[in-house]
């Protein structure tokens, strides 16, 4: 298995407002296409997130969330206090073995409170590495839909 760095390509946010985060953040950094999807239920729970904004820039994706305020989530703790701006959260790694990768993440001592399914998509995992990096990691593998997704996420280059 590869390094654990190995296939970092997204910083991932959250915020209380995407609509507002992703202009605040536009109007700070220059123009950047947002893709906002608002996901269904996840292995039939109703998902954390009301909206997620994705774009890439250069070759780092940029993941905005919106949390669903009714719900005790995993980014609760780094939740902006008001609208617009946004809080750093997690990196994100894809990744090729989804259950390898829960394996490896248990026997390093990683809690993994959050993970799912998205059949034909993807299979996604937050571990809380917080207490080594500061920041939660997601790890991600892409089923044949869930790279088509992301090819249809923007792309803005700086190059």
């Amino acid at each position: 298995m590869r390094n654990f760095f190995g296939g970092f390509f997204q910083l991932g946010y959250v915020t209380r407002d995407v609509d507002a985060a992703c202009a605040q953040f536009c109007a700070k950094f220059g123009e950047v296409k947002f893709l906002i999807n608002a996901p269904g239920p996840i292995d039939g729970v109703p998902p954390p997130t009301r909206r997620i904004a994705l774009a890439y820039i250069d070759d780092v994706m940029t993941e905005i969330i919106e949390p669903d305020p009714q719900q005790k989530t995993i980014y609760d703790d780094v939740l902006p206090a008001a609208t617009g701006p946004i809080h750093l959260h997690h990196f994100g790694y894809l990744i090729d073995d989804h259950d390898a990768m829960l394996k490896r993440l248990s026997a390093m001592g990683y809690d993994v409170p959050m993970h799912g399914s998205m059949p034909g998509a993807l299979d996604y995992s937050y571990a809380d590495t917080r207490g080594d990096l500061g920041v939660w990691s997601e790890f991600i593998r892409l089923d044949e839909g869930g790279r088509a997704f992301f090819g249809a996420v923007p792309r803005t280059s700086t190059r």
